[in-house]
């Protein structure tokens, strides 16, 4: 790597920061990109532009007009098209703009999953608030999804009373992009979630946590993963990564970060919710080389200069960990975070986003998280006995 070769880094908020300041150790000259000057990642680049990560055409003559070597982005969905649609207009290293397009939009992800004949949670896909009619005789639980968006926005956990689920889809709609949304049959048993690195089409690494969500809404976001998952060294783990790979084969993503999110009934059917071609938000990547070792950042620059990645073939030691989500219950002005004495050692890193006297607002998805603890622990038990209990250790003061 050299300070000639020129990488640009879409977005610059605290999840890519991570990124450009590897990026930086690297010896690269970076250039950031999104619509928000204050994001912190743009005081470390060498330079920033005020352009928007989702206007794929204007990215790609800023790309042209600085003459990139690569372009990347690190835990964002909706910057990974335009990574896609850059590198493929420039002859750079990347995801193909197809890929990205099935992988990332839930419906046609769906469709993918009936064609190679994998488990698929029923259904529909609206783009108006109308309920179609074979929903109204199901008398079942409903996931409503925008088919675009990131971070759990503009998702609902529903019945299938018509008012309920009307105001669901608005809801979606509102969140979407493509102005679609997807209502889903709800699936009940375990959810796992993590990061893997595909190479060659084979998922060279991975692991998987039980994934928790946040209970005192009807919004269905993730609150907290906890590695491993109690699936670890299983035949249903093993179901998971050959689904996985088999779904990254078809669509020709082959060579990057993956973003896992499946569920596990009580009988052991295995559906796969999510492969995104990125790594997870909410530190997901940090968390998980502290874990196991694996440099996911690194690599992902490497491979976006089209260079080879250097893999241990070696099984990496998996520590037991956690991520935390803080959040607020309610609207308010933020005060502090209080961590009791009992949690606070097995804290490694912790990024609090909001100052006291910041406005805040009721955890309904990313955008109105406060910030994120990563923790580790000796056992499994030790870690299940700290975090089922952990509103107990950490308070979000919110007044």
């Amino acid at each position: 790597m050299s300070e000639n070769k020129r990488i640009m880094v879409l977005g610059g908020s605290n999840f890519q920061l991570p990124l450009i300041m590897r990026a930086k150790e690297m010896g690269l000259y970076v250039i950031s990109c999104d619509y928000l000057p204050d994001n912190p990642g743009h005081k470390f680049s060498d330079e920033y532009h005020n352009v928007s990560t989702t206007d794929k055409e204007a990215v790609l003559e800023l790309a042209k007009s600085l003459d990139i070597d690569a372009i990347v982005t690190l835990s964002s969905d909706p910057a990974i098209p335009t990574v896609a649609f850059v590198a493929d207009a420039l002859g750079l290293s990347g995801p193909s703009p197809e890929a990205v397009t099935i992988l990332s939009e839930k419906d046609k992800f769906r469709s993918l999953l009936s064609k190679l004949g994998l488990n698929v949670p029923g259904n529909y896909v609206v783009n108006s608030l109308m309920i179609p009619e074979e929903i109204k005789n199901i008398n079942s639980k409903f996931v409503v999804k925008p088919v675009d968006s990131s971070g759990s926005k503009g998702i609902t956990y529903s019945s299938a009373n018509e008012n309920e689920l009307n105001h669901a889809i608005e809801y979606a709609l509102q969140h979407s992009r493509a102005k679609r949304c997807i209502i889903e049959e709800y699936i009940d048993g375990d959810q796992i979630h993590g990061d893997g690195y595909l190479q060659d089409g084979k998922l060279i690494y991975h692991y998987l946590g039980d994934h928790f969500f946040y209970t005192k809404s009807k919004n269905f976001i993730p609150i907290s993963t906890r590695w491993p998952c109690k699936y670890e060294g299983t035949e249903i783990l093993n179901t998971v990564v050959k689904q996985v790979e088999s779904i990254c084969n078809a669509v020709g993503y082959r060579t990057g970060p993956v973003n896992i999110e499946a569920r596990v009934t009580d009988s052991g059917k295995v559906y796969i919710i999510e492969v995104s071609p990125r790594n997870g938000g909410n530190y997901v990547p940090i968390i998980q080389e502290h874990l196991t070792g694996f440099d996911f950042i690194s690599k992902i620059i490497r491979s976006s200069f089209g260079m080879d990645v250097e893999v241990d073939t070696d099984p990496c030691e998996k520590k037991v960990g956690a991520h935390y989500i803080l959040h607020s219950e309610k609207d308010g002005i933020f005060k502090d975070v209080r961590i009791s004495d009992e949690i606070n050692g097995h804290i490694f890193f912790r990024k609090v986003f909001k100052n006291e006297g910041d406005d805040v607002k009721e955890y309904v998805g990313s955008n109105t998280t406060i910030g994120v603890l990563l923790l580790e622990f000796d056992t499994i038990n030790e870690r299940n006995d700290l975090m089922s209990d952990i509103s107990d250790f950490i308070q979000v003061v919110v007044l």
